[in-house]
């Protein structure tokens, strides 16, 4: 009987080893402390819904869809340059409406108008 506990407690604390020795810390949070955000406002003034994206040098990057004669408000977080081009395009893609060069401001939402 009491070889049993001992083994019991050999193998509980082995088991308890083994966990520990697996073990790793994670930090789990939000994106960097000093990326920069950015708000825009689309404003699409055209009749088709635009499917809104934005390319700030290292390919297009979706911000989404604006129905037509209506605004929504985007933020672009961490663009690698602030000087960003907007385009609207059909939601199936197979046509671009607009391409606007946009300048991004801190603290600063930035009015965009599709045509």
């Amino acid at each position: 009987m009491m070889r049993r506990r001992h083994a019991a407690a050999v193998l509980l604390l082995a088991a308890l080893a083994g966990t520990a020795a697996c073990s790793r810390a994670v930090s789990v949070g939000t994106a960097s402390p000093t990326a920069a955000t950015y708000s825009v406002s689309v404003t699409n003034a055209g009749t088709l819904d635009l499917s809104v994206s934005y390319d700030d040098g290292s390919g297009d990057r979706a911000l989404g869809l604006v129905r037509a004669g209506r605004t929504e408000r985007f933020i672009i977080a961490a663009p690698r340059r602030t000087i960003v081009t907007i385009t609207g395009a059909t939601p199936d893609g197979t046509r671009v409406v607009a391409s606007v060069p946009v300048e991004l401001r801190t603290g600063a939402t930035v009015d965009v108008t599709l045509r």
